[in-house]
């Protein structure tokens, strides 16, 4: 009878890939994430070689916002987030990049699992990184997409705005929730008029992305962000506004 070898690590990557249950070839330490009392946060620091995984669970309520963000000092390091009892991924590190941040649609035990990449698991290559969590209250993020803005944040005020094109003629009340250690942030911005009443942008990685499912694009401008949303919308955001200063 003909043998035929296993590898281990293309398996775990089409099982990484696919979010099945039948991660029985893989390696996984999992990892508990506790905040420190009175914190929303935490750095947590680690290590991986060839198809190693480590699962950090944290549990969380529908609704709060959870902020990711891995350093690491091998490229081919990532991080999938899964659902509770769930391996449909919410968010898979390898396409879109080693930050997260989003509302968390249920209650229950979230996964934030990093792993290597498939050609560097089969070279048993390794990799040393940080991963930052932030957990934003759901008293902190109370409405998000087009609902009303957080009754607890950081700053608010007036940022230059317009409908659609240049010029930015007008001015929207803002608010924003930051998390300093990741460098992310989420703002809630008033329109004058129309659906929704208030729009969401997080930021995180220095990428922009929506609550609505805007097509959102954004470049820089001395220092600031002008974000164009839906071709609808257009925004100019400080860098002081998301970091603070």
């Amino acid at each position: 009878m003909k043998k035929f070898r296993v590898n281990r690590s293309l398996v775990l990557a089409l099982l990484l890939c696919a979010g099945t249950s039948a991660l029985v070839l893989a390696d996984i330490r999992p990892e508990q994430v506790r905040f420190e009392k009175g914190r929303n946060g935490a750095t947590l620091k680690g290590s991986i070689k060839g198809d190693e995984i480590v699962d950090y669970r944290l549990r969380a309520t529908a609704g709060q916002i959870l902020d990711v963000n891995l350093q690491a000092n091998n490229r081919s390091a990532y991080f999938n987030v899964l659902p509770p009892d769930d391996e449909t991924a919410l968010f898979v590190g390898s396409v879109s990049g080693n930050s997260f941040i989003g509302a968390l649609p249920r209650d229950g035990e979230y996964t934030v699992r990093v792993y290597l990449m498939r050609d560097a698991a089969r070279r048993n290559e390794s990799a040393r990184y940080t991963v930052n969590f932030t957990m934003a209250s759901s008293r902190a993020v109370s409405g998000t997409a087009a609902a009303n803005p957080p009754a607890i944040y950081d700053a608010s005020g007036k940022i230059r705005c317009a409908a659609g094109k240049p010029p930015l003629d007008q001015w929207c009340d803002f608010r924003v929730v930051r998390h300093l250690a990741s460098g992310s942030a989420q703002i809630w911005i008033a329109h004058n008029s129309g659906t929704p009443r208030h729009r969401v942008l997080h930021y995180a990685g220095k990428r922009f992305t929506t609550d609505d499912g805007a097509g959102i694009s954004a470049k820089r401008q001395d220092d600031n962000w002008l974000v164009s949303v839906g071709g609808q919308a257009l925004y100019l955001i400080p860098d002081a506004l998301i970091h603070g200063g």
